[in-house]
């Protein structure tokens, strides 16, 4: 009973703090020509400030999966939390287009230490691996789908920095409910012991050289296509519906495409729990490409219909990279394995903001998602190639180490 509460709380707690993670990241995207008004930012300008709020997310992943190996994930999730609120309240303040880049990359390194503790807390800590990580992605997917809606919210009402101070109270949320919840953890004892027990075996560099190459590529293709989209749908959505205005309307319809890759997300999990997990991350991001293409060659609606497909079917992806991360990598290292698939990512994906911004400036937001598609195909490359040798046994899985799963109570440090 105590294990089945502790599972329930694993659940509850980490989908409550992913969407509040993707809800603050993108929440700079959904406000991106208020926030571009402003300041009199151009779209490369706009796209450089996500680039290294992009990149600090991303390099924020590389301290938290040692800290998660060495301390704890409570104790590394609850300073991202808190160090989250701060950050979030700085950018609330900003008067100046340095000052605002400066408060984002605090913010992207804050919330950047939470992918790597949450995801190894999943990956040793839940019974059901594959659908407790399609839950956690579909609970990022809604906190991404419901940045814009809550930016419109703000930004017609009392102002877009206003956004920001609600996302610092949504931060503090988190660190409360951390200390109400029972989280389940591996036993830091027995895992140091296990490890002494244990020969040290050298990390399969081969098949983690692709996967880390397949999360450059998709952190690319999501920093992108992210920064972006809710722009390129207020250029190409002109209906009236209800009376609302453009921005509105365009807030409402990214809301929209992004739900669907909760979906994805959940199905992405389900699916990687029973399907030969190689082959179904080569499947997933050959299906990508076309999507992607259609978002960028589409107009009207027809770009919401197709982005709503691309966001299902490559946010299903990320709950199968990030276990098939875990079957190649043991578990006394799951952390920094996480952190440096995480800033493979999110950080080295970063230049995908500056590089949209670029092409958007040049040849409008539509050809975005055109070269998008081409970096797409690499993704799926090195996809079929893991896939390709994971059939002829040529990849050496991580062995299973000895671990005990213990419930941490809310007073544990």
């Amino acid at each position: 009973m105590e294990d089945h509460s502790t599972q329930r709380s694993l659940v509850i707690y980490t989908s409550a703090a992913h969407a509040t993670v993707h809800a603050t990241e993108l929440m700079y995207a959904a406000l991106l020509w208020r926030i571009g008004d402003t300041f009199g930012l151009d779209k490369l300008g706009l796209g450089l400030i996500a680039n290294v709020a992009g990149f600090t997310f991303g390099a924020g992943a590389l301290p938290s999966g040692v800290l998660s190996d060495w301390l704890t994930s409570r104790r590394v999730l609850r300073l991202c939390f808190l160090a989250a609120a701060v950050a979030s309240l700085l950018v609330a303040t900003a008067s100046s287009t340095l000052m605002l880049g400066v408060f984002m990359a605090v913010l992207g390194l804050c919330i950047g230490l939470y992918h790597p503790a949450a995801t190894s807390l999943i990956a040793q800590g839940a019974r059901q691996r594959g659908l407790v990580l399609g839950y956690h992605g579909m609970s990022g997917n809604i906190g991404l789908a419901l940045a814009p809606a809550l930016a419109t919210l703000f930004a017609v009402t009392v102002g877009w920095r206003w956004a920001y101070v609600f996302l610092a109270l949504m931060a503090l949320a988190m660190v409360g409910l951390l200390q109400l919840l029972t989280l389940p953890t591996v036993e830091r004892a027995s895992a140091r012991a296990s490890r002494q027990a244990t020969p040290q075996r050298s990390l399969p560099l081969l098949p983690l050289g692709l996967i880390i190459g397949a999360f450059v590529m998709n952190g690319f293709i999501y920093r992108g296509s992210m920064t972006f989209l809710p722009t390129l749908i207020k250029e190409q959505v002109h209906v009236h519906v209800l009376g609302m205005d453009q921005a509105a309307l365009a807030g409402s319809l990214t809301t929209f495409a992004l739900l669907t890759g909760g979906i994805g997300q959940y199905l992405g999990g389900r699916l990687s729990d029973r399907v030969p997990i190689e082959r179904l991350a080569m499947q997933i991001t050959i299906v990508v490409v076309p999507t992607l293409f259609l978002v960028g060659i589409g107009g009207g609606l027809l770009v919401v219909v197709a982005a709503s497909a691309f966001v299902f079917f490559n946010f299903s992806g990320q709950p199968v990279f990030n276990s098939l991360l875990a079957e190649y990598v043991p578990g006394s290292a799951l952390g920094r394995g996480y952190g440096l698939s995480f800033f493979a990512s999110f950080g080295l994906g970063s230049v995908a903001a500056t590089f949209a911004g670029f092409m958007a400036d040049r040849w409008g937001t539509s050809s975005v998602f055109l070269g998008l598609a081409a970096f797409s195909l690499l993704t799926a490359a090195l996809a079929a190639a893991l896939w390709r040798l994971s059939t002829r046994g040529a990849l050496p899985r991580a062995v299973p180490e000895v671990e005990t799963v213990a419930p941490l109570a809310p007073d544990d440090a």
